[in-house]
């Protein structure tokens, strides 16, 4: 048996490709900031020397930037000089971009 169709309905057209992506960007993209990569990218310009040294931004979420150190001394070091680094990414990004980061041990 095959089922009828009833009704005078126009077809509908397909969206433009753009107006589909746009949409789902938009959605995907509430609460990220684009300075978060510029951050990372950056990283050598603004950072403190030790952070430069040790650490390597991964990147931020929920305003926490979170830095990868190759091994727990150089983590230890760093947690002592958080304050520093937050002063530093407020001065060359403005306040707000950062509010605390996390270091963690990882991969060299």
């Amino acid at each position: 048996m095959r089922a009828k169709y009833y009704g005078a309905k126009e077809p509908k057209q397909p969206a433009e490709i753009s107006e589909v992506l746009g949409t789902i960007i938009e959605k995907v993209s509430v609460g990220i900031d684009v300075r978060h990569g510029q951050l990372v990218a950056d990283w050598d310009a603004f950072a403190p020397d030790d952070w430069v040294t040790f650490g390597r931004p991964v990147g931020v979420r929920d305003e926490t930037l979170l830095v990868e150190v190759s091994d727990g001394s150089g983590a230890t070091l760093l947690r002592y000089q958080i304050a520093d680094l937050l002063k530093a990414i407020d001065e060359h990004y403005g306040p707000g971009i950062v509010t605390a980061v996390k270091v963690k041990i990882g991969a060299p």
